[in-house]
């Protein structure tokens, strides 16, 4: 069992710590992170959370934003070990690794590559806070209300507000130990979901415009151009709320958002309802994630892009409804 005093035996003698997170991090992965920093701080610890540009506004209420430094090298600094959170491989961090010092993987991702030299990956957690918070439940500091508010969001995020099927009794007990332990609630609900970002409605209305069906209203899929995201000062707004709502149209299993972030580079996301999994799907894309939840990114022509994935998804719907089971990650 990776306990938390293993986790700092495994830091050995380095008070310096740098944390990781992927790249647009959800608020699993940046809850798990800022929770992870608190305790380390407690500890007597020195964390400093790397990435290249300022996080999303959705999440800057979070506490211990003071702990994100913006760093734009790819190289990060020497002899700091690293603790990378919520990264399935290492094709999801913004740095290269360094050398000679210990990396420390912790994610709850069925795709991880075990790209650490200690590894904290459990598949059956619904989000990295929950493995968070069973470590940090093994230490003798009691987890700070600062902590619990960051794991309680960070749960939150990857279950859909407790509503995906990847919520179980335990993501409830843990919830629940979280409010106890001094987790903000209103100020949750506050900052997580009555306050929206204008940006965020131009992105759904935009998203909106864009919907179109197809394998007799199975899929869901919008396109967000380059072009269109930076008329509209976009391209740094998030799509979950857009991937959401494609989703939750009755009679949806599947939904796709492609966004191209820059010419010739698009991100895509995947989201299905009921038995699709799309984590397999986008492990044929080169992505990963969740049976209900995946991504990946891809460089080339964006309606290309589109036709490939568009045509892969339908082709799973279609044999799934024909055949049964899960047709995807069998092509042939």
């Amino acid at each position: 069992m990776f306990t938390w005093q293993k986790l700092l035996d495994s830091l050995g003698i380095y008070k310096e710590i740098i944390l990781l997170i992927h790249e647009k991090p959800d608020g699993d992965c940046l809850g798990s992170a800022l929770a992870l920093g608190h305790h380390l701080l407690s500890e007597g610890y020195q964390p400093v959370l790397y990435y290249p540009e300022p996080v999303s506004i959705s999440y800057n209420f979070l506490p211990g934003q003071e702990m994100i430094k913006i760093y734009n090298k790819k190289e990060l600094p020497q002899g700091i070990p690293v603790i990378a959170v919520d990264c399935a491989d290492v094709g999801r961090i913004l740095y290269s690794l360094p050398q000679d010092v210990p990396i420390i993987n912790i994610d709850h991702h069925s795709s991880n590559s075990f790209f650490g030299d200690f590894n904290l990956v459990n598949s059956d957690a619904a989000a990295t806070g929950e493995i968070i918070f069973e470590l940090l439940s093994s230490s003798p500091q009691k987890i700070s209300a600062e902590t619990a508010t960051c794991l309680y969001v960070a749960l939150s995020a990857d279950t859909g507000s407790f509503r995906y099927s990847n919520t179980t009794a335990k993501t409830f007990q843990i919830a629940g130990e979280l409010l106890k332990l001094g987790a903000k609630i209103g100020f949750i609900r506050e900052n997580l979901f009555d306050r929206r970002p204008f940006t965020e409605l131009l992105m759904i209305k935009l998203a909106l415009t864009n919907m179109q069906f197809s394998t007799e209203g199975k899929i869901a899929w919008s396109v967000l151009s380059y072009q269109d995201l930076s008329a509209h000062n976009l391209l740094n707004t998030d799509t979950e709320s857009v991937i959401s709502l494609l989703r939750s149209v009755e009679g949806v299993e599947v939904a796709l958002v492609f966004k191209e972030l820059e010419p010739s580079k698009v991100k895509i996301n995947f989201r299905s309802k009921k038995y699709l999994d799309v984590n397999l799907l986008a492990n044929e894309f080169g992505g990963g994630g969740h049976a209900r939840a995946a991504g990946c990114s891809l460089k080339g022509d964006l309606k290309e892009i589109i036709s490939s994935i568009l045509e892969r998804a339908q082709n799973c719907v279609l044999e799934h409804l024909t055949q049964g089971g899960d047709a995807c990650g069998r092509r042939a």
